[in-house]
């Protein structure tokens, strides 16, 4: 049998967790010296309202599960002889899946296999509930989840619409920006998050310059096999509703997902954020 590990930034419902098997860790939120479980005590929206509202208190901070829950939890779940496929958050954002590769190699890597899913949020939830759902059927090969789950990371696309660059300095993510001076902080950015970095795509003062890049980006992927769009926001509606609005009168039947993210993604992002996630056909 094949089970699927994720971390709390796929944004895996209770319900999908529970109708395919899937374990989901919480990444944790330190605020002073409070630590809160990412969708277990603490939300996106929430963390959000108390960074908003509490401009003079500590910030929050992020820390990825500690290496000993991976191997509690790789324990548990191969102690019947399962196999374990373990797909995380991209490795420029957080240490998630550098610890839980520390955990496979203790537990045996025959026994777990850790994926760096390159993305987050949504796109990465689509990995996760794509390997569930082979894994389901027991014929079901492991390499068989590994090579699904690859396929979608080579056919997605992570882009990134913030409106202050203020949170991404403060959780120390804007040196990882590429071309990002101090000057750019309170400009409104598109960036695009790949293999290697946040790469800027657009910037400009005011919210057109993020309308301007979606419409744009749309026109660019007309006669492409899009399959799956993931709105991830925080802040107000306003902006992901646009995008959908954008993407269906090109792509009437395609699946557009709008979701408040994770309070891990809330803390780098800010207000008013917008991630836009592409999944082709593969």
């Amino acid at each position: 049998m094949i089970k699927i590990v994720t971390d709390s930034t796929s944004l895996i419902t209770e319900e999908q967790a529970t109708k395919y098997g899937i374990t989901v860790i919480p990444l944790n939120v330190l605020i002073g010296d409070e630590v809160y479980k990412d969708g277990v005590t603490i939300t996106g929206e929430e963390l959000v309202n108390y960074i908003e509202n509490n401009p003079d208190k500590a910030f929050p901070t992020t820390s990825q599960p500690a290496i000993g829950d991976f191997i509690q939890i790789y324990e548990d779940l191969t102690k019947d002889g399962s196999q374990v496929v373990s797909i995380h958050m991209t490795n420029i954002l957080s240490g998630t899946v550098d610890t839980a590769q520390q955990a496979a190699r203790m537990i045996g890597e025959d026994k777990v296999t850790v994926i760096n899913s390159h993305t987050t949020d949504q796109n990465l939830g689509q990995e996760v509930l794509a390997a569930a759902k082979l894994a389901q059927d027991p014929a079901t090969k492991l390499q068989d989840v590994v090579d699904r789950v690859n396929q979608i990371i080579d056919h997605s696309k992570l882009y990134i619409a913030v409106s202050t660059l203020k949170n991404l300095e403060r959780g120390g993510r804007i040196s990882r920006v590429k071309g990002m001076i101090s000057k750019l902080f309170n400009l409104h950015v598109v960036l695009q998050l790949t293999d290697e970095e946040l790469g800027v795509q657009a910037k400009g003062r005011g919210n057109k310059t993020l309308k301007k890049w979606v419409r744009e980006y749309v026109e660019s992927i007309k006669g492409q096999d899009l399959q799956f769009v993931g709105l991830s926001y925080t802040g107000s509606e306003e902006f992901p509703q646009f995008v959908k609005e954008q993407v269906q009168a090109e792509f009437p039947d395609v699946e557009v997902r709008i979701m408040y993210t994770s309070a891990i993604v809330s803390i780098h992002a800010g207000i008013n954020a917008c991630g836009m996630e592409f999944i082709f056909k593969s």
